[in-house]
């Protein structure tokens, strides 16, 4: 097992978050995750990265257990995008990209950000850069030299997956990386994904176009209101009850699939 959380919760004062969630991730498993808004996601991730601490649960990376701020799992080997895309908009893409590179062998991110932006920190290697040119083709990355903060939303999640695939990571956190992409930029996250897959690694997607993430991933998760409604194979999962009952309601979970 690469990533395993057991009963994983998170309270907002009076309102439950996340309630006695499990999470595991096989070596070379793309996991979904779904659900409605409100569900969780974005807060479980949030637990996963280090960016909210759980108030319950454990989880281990790879056996060892994960703890600390998102910092310190960074360099565990985890890597993660955002709903709404954090770049360094003044530095160019191929800065951004290079921090994707330091963040699994230094500290706080915007520590690195302003290292690079005052010339403090001149981290480039050889190595590096071979890595940024190569990430970059991956993704049909083009015009490196652009400052991050002239890119379209999609361009920007584009250069947030290889930001985070930089880190070379373990397992790797998706939060909603295909919302404003073109077909473009779909495709080239869509290849990360299985590239990712295939060197033995995990990732974890989360986004609203449930037929795309079914495409994409090995096993899907449904969450409803803070707790796993489903656990298993895609095509059963789009085909369940408690999938139609966590978008469309309870009336709706007894209907049959039209074909």
């Amino acid at each position: 097992m690469l990533l395993d959380g057991s009963g994983l919760g998170k309270d907002y004062g009076g309102v439950r978050a996340l309630s006695e969630v499990s999470i595991r991730v096989d070596r070379g498993e793309v996991l979904g995750l779904v659900g409605p808004n409100g569900a969780g996601k974005t807060t479980l991730v949030d637990l996963i990265s280090g960016a909210q601490r759980a108030d319950a649960g454990t989880l281990l990376l790879d056996g060892t257990p994960l703890r600390g701020p998102a910092s310190s799992r960074a360099r565990a080997g985890l890597a993660r995008t955002f709903q709404h895309p954090q770049l360094a908009p003044d530095l160019s893409v191929r800065d951004n990209l290079v921090l994707g590179r330091l963040a699994a062998r230094h500290g706080r991110w915007w520590d690195l950000v302003r290292g690079i932006a005052t010339g403090v920190l001149h981290p480039r290697s050889a190595s590096d850069d071979a890595a940024v040119e190569r990430l970059a083709a991956e993704l049909g990355i083009g015009r490196l030299d652009r400052a991050a903060g002239d890119l379209t939303l999609g361009e920007q999640r584009l250069v947030e997956v290889g930001r985070a695939l930089g880190q070379e990571p373990l397992v790797l956190l998706l939060d909603e990386p295909f919302a404003g992409a073109d077909a473009h930029g779909i495709s080239g996250i869509s290849d990360a994904i299985r590239a990712v897959r295939q060197r033995g690694h995990g990732v974890v997607l989360v986004d609203h176009n449930i037929d795309l993430v079914s495409a994409l991933v090995d096993r899907m998760m449904l969450l409803e209101l803070g707790a796993v409604a489903f656990d298993g194979d895609p095509a059963d999962c789009l085909a369940s009850p408690q999938l139609r009952r966590a978008y469309f309601g309870e009336w709706a979970e007894g209907l049959s699939d039209v074909s």
